[in-house]
């Protein structure tokens, strides 16, 4: 039994040695057998990315102001006709004002401002509206009275133009003089009566605040001193007293200023008169007059726009489905800026590029966001770039501003909870402004292209060359044409056809082994062991030669 077993032994050692010989060529050649790391060519989407991350924003917000017509503000990404330069739109003015005209052809200075007393509010921070709701309303008064006085102004804008084209007499030259000089008083006596009615008006409703003050002051000390109940009863009916008080003040005070003011617009209405008279009258109207009319009816046309717009904007209503986010508006008292903030169910989100890519991005590309909280990805487009470069502290890296916006309901789709999420019933995991997140752009992209690993590339741009492994083994080196280059993708477009084994490296140079096949590359040399030191393995298609 001993004697068969070496037998057997010695039967296998000399079948090695000659497989050795016979594919390594042992002895016979200086060049060893070399293991090649290979790929499969084929069919794919080859896509160049570029990648950066940043936070979430609402794709559109509105300052909702009373008396303006509704403006999307800049995000923190889109001012400067790009992406990233932080700006916001300044609200406009919550007051607006009529103006009147003072002398031939010019415009005077604003006689009326325009309040919001707040009487509604139907919205809280968090509240999603959809577009057109009523969110809050403001009285009317006073900017109904500054479109009656738009109007009165452009119309006597337009009677001024057609007065300088008239001329005057001698007659009408003093009499205009006259009325003039009284118009000039009258306009002096009713500016002083205003400003006395005003500073009494506010002396009035300041004490009869006051008086409110003070007797909620004392309800409150009673109640802490455990008055008794008789007390507080005389203190409740002396609060009720002082806010009857309070209110009846008010409106002698509207109407006492509204009045007061009134007088000022018919004293300075007089006086334009009697200044367009003393003018028509003493000569004819010159060109440049004529062209200062024309000036002052556009300007007086464009404050009766702006006086139409506050009126139509007395009611806040949403422009667009989104979530409240401020709500600024008290009811009872005067709006003077943001009544309502509203955020779009739309995000966007604005990153930094480097220099590198910035250049192969473009409006209109197609990105990934990959969104951290909620685990899931939303499909976006790239809405703006900023091309003025931007670079933090003492870094010399330069980034530019890029902001992508995620398609129509993507955010919902980005969650991970169950269904689809919708404006009125978010779920749970739908991301929210300020979440993380991760943007992939695609740069470029070609779908149904042959591709093979960027590796397996050899030479330069227009004269690239693959080597390809052929069945038997050997290898050949075979000029291609390349389309689009990732840093793991090449496409060919000519060359190398779907299904064909390309070499992307050999034994001298591997690291990691994914695919890998033996050509000897000889028939002589000393025994080196077997390749890549994992083992010996016969090339594709068996050994050459049929050996």
């Amino acid at each position: 039994m001993n004697i068969k077993a070496l037998a057997a032994v010695g039967l296998i050692v000399v079948g090695v040695g000659a497989v050795g010989v016979s594919v390594l060529g042992i002895g016979t050649s200086s060049t060893a057998a070399v293991t090649y790391r290979t790929s499969t060519a084929s069919t794919q989407t080859v896509a160049r990315t570029a990648a950066a991350s940043g936070s979430l924003v609402a794709a559109t917000t509105y300052d909702l102001v009373f008396g303006t017509a509704p403006t999307p503000k800049a995000t923190s990404s889109t001012a400067s006709g790009g992406a990233g330069a932080t700006s916001s739109s300044s609200s406009a003015s919550s007051s607006s004002s009529a103006s009147s005209g003072s002398g031939s052809g010019a415009a005077g200075g604003s006689s009326l401002t325009t309040t919001w007393p707040v009487t509604a509010v139907n919205v809280k921070v968090g509240d999603v509206v959809k577009a057109g709701d009523v969110l809050a309303t403001a009285d009317t008064t006073t900017a109904e009275l500054a479109l009656r006085v738009a109007e009165a102004n452009l119309a006597a804008a337009q009677l001024q133009r057609k007065t300088d084209l008239a001329g005057g007499t001698a007659t009408s030259r003093a009499q205009a003089k006259d009325q003039l000089t009284s118009a000039q008083t009258q306009l002096s006596s009713a500016r002083s009566s205003y400003s006395s009615t005003v500073a009494q008006n506010n002396l009035k409703l300041s004490q009869a605040r006051a008086a409110v003050t003070s007797a909620k002051a004392r309800y409150a000390a009673d109640v802490k001193a455990a008055a008794p109940t008789q007390t507080l009863a005389q203190d409740k009916a002396a609060i009720t007293s002082a806010q009857q008080g309070l209110a009846s003040t008010q409106l002698q005070v509207s109407s006492g200023n509204r009045q007061a003011s009134s007088q000022v617009t018919s004293a300075r209405a007089s006086l334009r008169s009697a200044q367009r008279s003393y003018t028509a009258a003493t000569s004819s109207a010159s060109d440049a007059v004529i062209a200062a009319d024309d000036v002052a009816i556009l300007n007086a046309g464009t404050a009766l726009d702006d006086a139409r717009t506050a009126l139509a904007n007395a009611t806040i209503t949403a422009p667009i489905a989104g979530r409240v986010t401020v709500v600024g508006a008290v009811v009872g008292e005067e709006s003077t800026g943001t009544a309502v903030e509203l955020q779009s169910m739309q995000l966007a989100i604005s990153v930094s590029v480097s220099e590198d890519d910035i250049l192969d991005l473009a409006s209109g590309q197609a990105a990934t966001v990959a969104i951290s909280a909620t685990g899931g990805a939303a499909n976006g487009t790239v809405t703006a770039i900023n091309p003025v470069a931007s670079s933090s502290g003492s870094s010399s890296a330069v980034t530019y501003a890029v902001t992508v916006t995620l398609d129509e309901g993507a955010a919902a789709d980005a969650g991970t909870g169950t269904g689809a999420a919708t404006a009125a019933a978010p779920t749970a995991k739908t991301p929210l402004p300020g979440m993380s997140a991760e943007v992939t752009i695609v740069v470029a992209k070609v779908d149904n292209a042959v591709a093979v690993p960027a590796i397996a590339l050899a030479g330069t741009a227009g004269s690239y060359t693959v080597r390809i492994l052929r069945s038997d083994g050997t290898v050949e080196t075979r000029s291609v044409e390349v389309g689009l280059v990732t840093s793991s993708l090449a496409q060919i477009t000519s060359g190398v056809t779907d299904g064909e084994t390309v070499v992307t490296g050999t034994s001298a140079d591997r690291t990691t082994t994914t695919s890998s096949s033996s050509s000897s590359g000889g028939r002589n040399g000393g025994l080196g062991g077997f390749p890549g030191g994992g083992g010996f393995q016969p090339p594709a298609g068996g050994f050459p030669g049929g050996n």
